[in-house]
């Protein structure tokens, strides 16, 4: 069984901007293209090799990778290495969100969840107080230990199509739907490991190679192993923990 997304792999335009923008705004560190926290394992990869273009609004693939971070003080550190990339903000009830583009146009989530135990039924996005987040940041200039991959959300071309793979050949549950524009589903019991959306993508193809986007993800699994795509051609990759 997927337990947790480990890693994403980025295809950028500007291996040196994408680097920086991870290390300074996102708060990772690492040594070349591998990024990670604090004793933690590399939880972005990235490369240039043959893009010669931003990542496409209108295309499946990826919509954002989403950074969760241990505690509400540490979002609001990020808040401030964040604020002038950011694209919106919004409170989702389960957690506080921060949305931003890297420098090739692949989209960053950076977000902290609440306590299980005051989660809402179910999703909901209203506006996010960003003047009381600031006033928790501690002024920390990198991500925590603990920092990981919470989820990764995905543009598909086709919604029922994308469902049918991600819980049936991977067993995923189903945890919230928006109509028939979005999906959100997850493995024990979490609000998302997965989103799946069409806003951008219905009937559309994938990122073509030489453009920026989604190389691959990587999910942690208590010990099946193995390589597949899913339906729009997103590799997908199943390691034991």
């Amino acid at each position: 069984m997927i337990t947790a997304v480990r890693s994403v792999d980025l295809r950028v335009d500007d291996l040196d901007a994408a680097t920086a923008f991870y290390s300074r705004v996102v708060g990772l560190e690492g040594e070349g293209a591998s990024l990670r926290t604090p004793g933690g394992e590399p939880l972005v990869t990235l490369s240039d090799g043959g893009v010669t273009a931003r990542a496409p609004r209108r295309a499946a693939g990826l919509f954002h990778t989403a950074f969760r971070f241990p505690m509400r003080a540490d979002l609001a550190d990020a808040l401030r290495r964040a604020a002038p990339y950011l694209t919106g903000a919004s409170d989702h009830g389960v957690s506080e969100a921060l949305y931003l583009d890297d420098p090739a146009g692949n989209g960053v989530e950076l977000y902290w969840d609440r306590p299980r135990d005051v989660w809402p039924d179910d999703l909901f996005t209203a506006p996010l107080d960003l003047e009381d987040l600031a006033a928790q940041s501690t002024g920390a200039p990198r991500a925590p230990e603990g920092t990981d991959i919470g989820h990764v959300h995905l543009k598909v071309s086709d919604l029922p199509r994308a469902e049918e793979f991600w819980t049936g050949a991977l067993g995923f549950d189903v945890m919230h739907r928006y109509g028939d524009q979005a999906t959100f589903i997850a493995t024990g019991g979490y609000h998302h490991h997965v989103g799946l959306n069409t806003w951008m993508s219905r009937g559309a193809p994938l990122v073509p190679p030489e453009a920026a986007g989604l190389e691959r993800v990587v999910f942690a699994t208590d010990g099946e192993e193995r390589e597949s795509e899913d339906p729009d051609g997103i590799a997908v990759v199943l390691e034991p923990a």
